[in-house]
């Protein structure tokens, strides 16, 4: 009657190889959608084709992206140009606009725009991908967290399914020596 026993072990075992195997699933697809957000994000800026395409389970982090990355990059752009704009103000002070007049003749190109928006947009961008970097940081660090535990949840699953295994050939055995044998 031992087997009774073994078979209910045998039921709680395929149980827990199904939960491994689900739960492998899921780690599989939030590494997915990770790669996909990571791609998305990638350059700094998402596309429409980008947003429509996320995957549900990130779409909010992804607009959170879209909205955070633009404010932070935009408030450090701000603060750059104006601290460098201070600074090249003290500059043409202390030279007697002598600097000003050398830097306008080495890039003729820019004597008629607006220095101060060009350098704006050249801030923005380098400090997008500054905040892009970070993200793609973190998002790289939850991916291998992410692949840890799989690997962990997959030794496991292993090792169920090989006491699955060895308890079917006990129960069997089992099974035949309690047979009862007519002579």
């Amino acid at each position: 009657m031992s087997w009774v026993m073994l078979s209910l072990r045998k039921m709680a075992l395929k149980q827990r190889i199904s939960d491994f195997e689900m739960k492998s699933v899921q780690i599989s697809q939030r590494i997915m959608d990770l790669q996909s957000y990571a791609n998305n994000v990638a350059d700094g800026v998402i596309t429409y084709s980008e947003a429509a395409t996320c995957p549900s389970s990130l779409f909010g982090t992804q607009m959170n992206f879209m909205a955070d990355s633009s404010q932070v990059a935009y408030q450090s752009a701000q603060i750059k140009t104006d601290a460098y704009l201070q600074q090249m103000q003290t500059l043409q002070g202390t030279t007697g606009g002598q600097y000003n007049l050398a830097s306008t003749s080495v890039n003729p190109q820019y004597a008629n725009t607006d220095q101060a928006y060009l350098l704006f947009n050249e801030i923005y961008k380098q400090e997008l991908q500054e905040y892009t970097k970070e993200i793609s940081a973190q998002i790289n660090e939850e991916e291998k967290q992410l692949q840890a535990e799989k690997d962990r949840v997959e030794t496991q699953l292993k090792a169920a399914e090989a006491e699955l295994e060895s308890l079917s050939q006990a129960i069997d055995s089992n099974i035949k020596n309690d047979a009862i044998k007519l002579a």
